[in-house]
Formats: C-alpha cells, sequence, structure tokens
C-alpha cells in the first residue's frame, strides 16, 4: 500500500481509529472566496468591490483499514464520537497533516458521510470538513536579540502571509536610559 500522508484530528492520529488515507488528498491553495459585485444594466459584466476570504473546505478520501464487521462497528462509533458531541452537534477540532504537522486549521464536520456497505471490507468514505476561519495556524515563534552598543539592530522576519501582530517587549538592564528607539514593522508588496 502507498503511504498518501495521514492527518490528525486534536493531535490524536486518524490511524488511532483505524483510518487511513485512499489517497493524498488535494487540499484547496487558497479558500473560495466571497465576492462583492453588483450587476449595473446596460454594462457588460459586473462591478467587483472586492473580495474576503470565505470557508476552506477539506474533502479527505479515507478508508477504515479492518475487513472484520464487528471491528468496523466499533471503530465507526468511536470516530463518529470524535465529530459531534453528545447532542449530535459538531465539534470544532483542530486538523493537522502529516506532511505539514506545524500548521493547523479548526475545522468541524459538515454535510453528511456517505458510508456503502456493499460488501465486507468496502469501508472506504468521504471525510467532509470546513474550516469556518480558512487560515492555517502555526505555534507561537519568538526571535530574541541583546543589542549592547548604540545603533545596534536586528530584523525579524514571518514566514507566513497573513498580516500578524507583532509582539515586541524591550528591556532594559543597563543603568542608562533607552531613548530615541524606532520600530519599523514593513510588508514587503510583491508584484
Amino acid at each position: 500500500m502507498v503511504d498518501n500522508g495521514g492527518f490528525t484530528l486534536n493531535a490524536i492520529p486518524a490511524t488511532t481509529y483505524g483510518i487511513a488515507l485512499v489517497y493524498a488528498p488535494g487540499q484547496p491553495m487558497l479558500p473560495e472566496t466571497r465576492d462583492r459585485v453588483a450587476e449595473i444594466p446596460g454594462k457588460a459584466g459586473s462591478y467587483w468591490f472586492g473580495s474576503d476570504a470565505g470557508v476552506r473546505t477539506f474533502s479527505l478520501p479515507c478508508r477504515f483499514e479492518t475487513t472484520d464487521p464487528a471491528a468496523l462497528d466499533v471503530l465507526i462509533r468511536a470516530f463518529a464520537r470524535i465529530l459531534t458531541d453528545v447532542f449530535g452537534k459538531s465539534r470544532a477540532l483542530l486538523l493537522s497533516f502529516d506532511d505539514s504537522p506545524t500548521l493547523s486549521y479548526m475545522v468541524r464536520y459538515a454535510g453528511q458521510i456517505p458510508f456503502d456497505r456493499a460488501w465486507v471490507g468496502c469501508s472506504e468514505f468521504t471525510l467532509n470538513l470546513v474550516s469556518d476561519d480558512p487560515f492555517a495556524y502555526e505555534a507561537e515563534d519568538s526571535t530574541s536579540a541583546t543589542i549592547t552598543t548604540s545603533g545596534g539592530s536586528f530584523t525579524v522576519a514571518s514566514s507566513g502571509n497573513i498580516s500578524t501582530p507583532a509582539k515586541v517587549c524591550i528591556t532594559n538592564n543597563g543603568t542608562v536610559p533607552v531613548t530615541g528607539f524606532t520600530i519599523t514593522i514593513e510588508y514587503p508588496l510583491e508584484v
């Protein structure tokens, strides 16, 4: 069998529930957009007012790795408990993929999971998850530098592609007050 990677939900590997990806999922490069447009009578096309990121959907082609019907029933029930709470409502889950384990999405189960038991061993299904916040998140990264001379500087760069607030802490370990310092936040424009 080919290793198509895997995924975790709330830091629990899918393999814990006997689930494997049938093939590597086509993760969307970008979320869908919510376009604001107006159609103007007598004008071809439409007028675009801008767009915002919409939800990001994941369709994960999965299968349970068992051919024992009784074991399959146990796995299905155990996995269903992860997706919904005791009232049958979708839970918020942290999704990450084995090929990029430091990135995670907050997702919820959406739609339905068609599951055909045409024969023993037929255990493939598509897990549909929706991320209402369409961006991937990574653990906080911190940078520390010590400047001991006047005119010293250092640069901090983010590897992300979304504007992220920075927290800057300045500590003066000396006896002379720190004056005249400048903090510059730049967002380079790539064309």
